[in-house]
């Protein structure tokens, strides 16, 4: 689910500005807070897999990471509802 290409309207560039890159190089789409969520939501489901520990602090670090953005987004929206 995380691996996501530019999608038609959008250009490759812009993609690396709205992706959250894992500490393994995953590149998680970011663009709005349902987007973030879901990510996060896979991650919980993969942890619950995970046999190693080091597999474990890895994904727990890409949902640290998630969470930043989901904060900035929601910051971002606060932001523009308040102008």
């Amino acid at each position: 689910m995380p691996k996501r290409s530019a999608g038609s309207g959008h250009r490759a560039h812009d993609v690396y500005l709205i992706s959250v890159i894992g500490v393994r190089g995953t590149p998680y789409a970011c663009p709005d807070v349902s987007a973030v969520d879901n990510h996060i939501a896979w991650l919980y489901r993969r942890i619950d897999g995970a046999e190693s520990a080091s597999s474990i602090q890895d994904l727990w670090a890409d949902i640290d990471l998630l969470l930043e953005r989901r904060m900035f987004l929601q910051l971002d929206l606060q932001i523009t509802d308040a102008a």
